[in-house]
């Protein structure tokens, strides 16, 4: 197995940010520095990153349907409730996959497989996911347009990729908006560009993989080949990524 693939594998990190590591001097094999990402693990091989031991272990996989106020950024000092905490104690080594920023809601998988987390969230692999958006003000087709073309904001262009189900009621507009990038607070910059502020925002899909009946708060376990099959359906390039 490729250097970056055990490290993703052991759940220390993801395969990209695993290369990182690498190329930084932070990992030994046998003790000595390797710098080269594809430098193959033969079983027996110690690994240490920044002098701690890993092992390659057995991927886990969860879904969570996560609540308001829970923060996803497993290292902020500041998060009153982190999504791990969800989950069991003895799951504590598990991660999510991608952004939900704390005033969202829905669907984020936990696991300690680096190579998922790789597929789901570069852009080039262009995974879909689905959201129910409540904005304020009352979306004409000519601004939904706009955010099809895209719209700059913060010196990024952010772009919806299809939008159905909408609904005006008073003066708020509710509808299902899909992406298939992931940049920061994505869908709240790009609402906010255009004069109509989020004030809900539920993900209800990744890839194929929906929320189904999972009550808010709650998790589910989900099987690998299960996970893989529906999150990475359809997935552009995903074949490309091998152990």
């Amino acid at each position: 197995m490729r250097l970056n693939a055990f490290i993703a594998k052991a759940g220390f990190s993801s395969r990209r940010k695993a290369v990182e590591l690498i190329k930084e001097g932070k990992v030994k094999v046998g003790g000595k520095v390797v710098n080269e990402p594809w430098y193959i693990i033969k079983e027996g091989d110690a690994v240490t990153v920044s002098g701690k031991l890993i092992h390659s272990e057995k991927n886990l996989y969860f879904i969570i349907n996560k609540p308001k106020g829970v923060t996803t950024t497993v290292d902020d000092p500041y998060a009153l409730k982190k999504v791990t905490e969800i989950l069991p104690k003895k799951y504590a080594r598990l991660y999510p996959i991608g952004r939900l920023d704390k005033d969202s809601r829905g669907l984020i998988i936990l696991t300690n497989d680096g190579d998922l987390c790789y597929k789901l969230t570069h852009p080039k692999f262009e995974v879909e996911k689905e959201y129910v958006a409540t904005v304020k003000g009352l979306l004409e087709d000519d601004v939904l347009l706009r955010l099809k073309r895209g719209v700059f904001s913060e010196g990024d262009i952010l772009k919806i990729k299809s939008y159905s189900g909408v609904k005006k009621l008073g003066d708020h507009t509710t509808l299902h908006v899909v992406i298939a990038e992931g940049k920061k607070r994505h869908l709240r910059r790009i609402f906010k560009a255009v004069g109509s502020p989020v004030t809900d925002l539920k993900r209800i899909r990744i890839g194929s993989l929906g929320l189904g009946e999972l009550r808010e708060g709650g998790f589910e376990k989900i099987e690998r080949e299960d996970i893989y099959k529906l999150a990475l359906k359809g997935v552009k390039n995903a074949k490309v990524i091998i152990s």
